[in-house]
């Protein structure tokens, strides 16, 4: 159990507990009450940090000392009631029956949670399904059981609250069998001393550094479509005052220039992070082919395809001039699709050309 000032309830669950394992023991992080002597008193190992460091940290030194003692089944519940220990059994069952983790979710008992809980719930969960191919229902259940392979495999960093995310996150790539059951769950007046909102952007920071790292082609691609789509916006507004008025405005036309030059920027970066990533397990498809294609002659698929774009583009740019030196009026849609065709195979090209590098280097 992590336990932060919990002195109200740690006793009791200490002794439940016991019921249904061998061994309770109590990660103190930093506690000002008498969390530490009551875990003592009702039979828990405790083990002491001087300061408070943050959940994760506590969970991390809990993974430590099961390391050491190489237990069956590690089971890791809050400290502040939340959870019923009665339930153990029915957690620990999936890794009797071969699973490696097996997260309680509290989805049947939705009703009891409170609203903003829900709700940041569910955007936590949506964000952390980019990292597992699991099916997940909850992701930020403190009540948890492990296998003595998952213990032994699993390596978390995370010092707050994202290491729940992380632990889902280590466990897709790291190929351990997850499952969820079914559990009960109490919210009392005192049951969480972080503040929701400060909690929720912490862990949605966090999360978004995960998805970085483990799936950068997904995290910075969409980033720098989302740059380019609004680049493309701000070009219509180009055009559109430009044909009105035969004057281009510099300033829209600055910021479609940047934002467009800031998506090609993010997405070429998710393609070498990408690249670089060891293996290709829990990688989208679009990840697979362009990890492939870096092996295998890049330079022919992606300089071949951007070729094909540019000389589009051209095509479409010399009929934009043409309408427009006979009527004075700019196409916007021919406009848009010409400069479109052109930015897409000129980074095609550019891909090409470093994805060939990069398997150069490789070999």
């Amino acid at each position: 159990m992590p336990a932060y000032n919990e002195e109200k309830y740690i006793g009791t669950l200490v002794l439940q507990t016991r019921q249904h394992v061998d061994e309770v023991i109590v990660v103190d992080d930093g506690s000002t009450d008498a969390t530490a002597e009551i875990a003592e008193l009702a039979g828990a190992r405790v083990i002491r940090h001087g300061a408070n460091r943050g959940y994760g940290a506590a969970i991390q030194s809990i993974f430590t000392e099961a390391k050491k003692l190489d237990p069956d089944v590690l089971v890791v519940l809050d400290a502040d009631a939340q959870h019923s220990p009665k339930e153990i059994p029915n957690l620990i069952k999936p890794i009797i029956d071969g699973f490696d983790c097996v997260i309680g979710s509290r989805h049947e008992h939705g009703k009891k949670i409170p609203f903003y809980r829900r709700v940041g719930q569910n955007l936590i969960l949506r964000s952390v399904k980019t990292l597992s191919a699991d099916k997940l229902t909850d992701s930020e259940c403190g009540f948890r059981a492990f296998s003595r392979k998952a213990v032994q495999t699993l390596e978390l960093r995370e010092n707050g609250m994202a290491v729940s995310a992380e632990t889902v996150a280590e466990a897709s790539q790291k190929n351990l069998k997850v499952v969820q059951v079914p559990v009960s769950v109490t919210y009392g007046k005192d049951t969480s001393t972080l503040h929701p909102v400060r909690h929720g952007l912490s862990v949605f920071t966090r999360i978004g550094i995960m998805i970085s790292d483990h799936r950068p082609l997904f995290f910075f691609g969409l980033t720098g479509l989302i740059f380019i789509i609004v680049g493309l916006v701000f070009g219509i507004r180009v055009i559109a005052l430009f044909t009105d008025s035969r004057v281009l405005p510099t300033g829209n036309t600055l910021v479609t220039a940047l934002l467009g030059g800031l998506g090609l920027m993010f997405i070429i970066t998710g393609f070498v992070l990408s690249v670089l990533q060891p293996g290709t397990h829990n990688r989208g498809l679009f990840s697979r082919i362009v990890t492939k294609m870096s092996e295998h002659n890049p330079l022919l698929y992606l300089g071949i395809l951007g070729l094909v774009l540019v000389i589009a583009g051209l095509v479409f740019s010399v009929r934009v001039l043409s309408l427009y030196a006979a009527n004075g009026v700019l196409p916007t849609g021919t406009a848009l699709l010409s400069v479109a065709f052109l930015i897409i195979g000129m980074f095609s090209i550019f891909a090409g050309l470093i994805l060939r590098g990069f398997a150069r280097w490789r070999k």
